[in-house]
């Protein structure tokens, strides 16, 4: 009879704590709400062209097309892909031997499009595009030995 009794003595001290226990479940609040999250996209950067003329290669004379290297660099922090390099508009291109060679270097720049120039996020890279400038018999005899300057414009996408 013992072992009975203090099985009925568990389950009626069980009891109120089990019915606490619901109490405290049943006594928590449920909260819910809806508004507006927010985010802000930052402003790209222009990129940079610099100096490049310490890595031509003399591969230009009458009636021969020639690479035109461009350092550039991206200040943005993401990468970017270069997809078009134009002749600025209304520039000429000039040269570092005066003149002579300014007023007829018979050099002319192609517009490079469908490019895929891959450039890191604040990186600077130099890029070589192939035959992307020709010389005409036009030139005059002072532009031999000439690096020619070509004013141009760049054209990127994020990627």
């Amino acid at each position: 009879m013992k072992k009975v009794l203090s099985r009925k003595r568990i389950a009626i001290l069980a009891m109120p704590i089990t019915l606490l226990a619901v109490g405290i479940a049943v006594g928590a609040w449920n909260a819910t709400g809806s508004g507006t999250g927010y985010a802000k996209a930052r402003t790209s950067s222009a990129l940079t062209l610099g100096d490049a003329s310490a890595s031509t290669v003399a591969d230009l004379y009458p009636g021969a097309s020639g690479a035109v290297k461009l350092t550039v660099t991206n200040p943005n922090p993401f990468p970017v892909s270069i997809t078009t390099v134009s002749q600025t508009a209304s520039t000429s291109i000039t040269s570092d031997k005066g003149a002579a060679c300014n007023a007829s270097t018979g050099v002319t720049f192609s517009t490079q499009s469908g490019l895929s120039l891959a450039l890191a996020a604040g990186a600077t890279s130099t890029f070589s595009l192939s035959n992307a400038v020709a010389m005409s018999n036009a030139s005059d005899n002072a532009c031999q030995g000439a690096v020619f300057s070509i004013p141009v414009d760049v054209a990127a996408v994020s990627s």
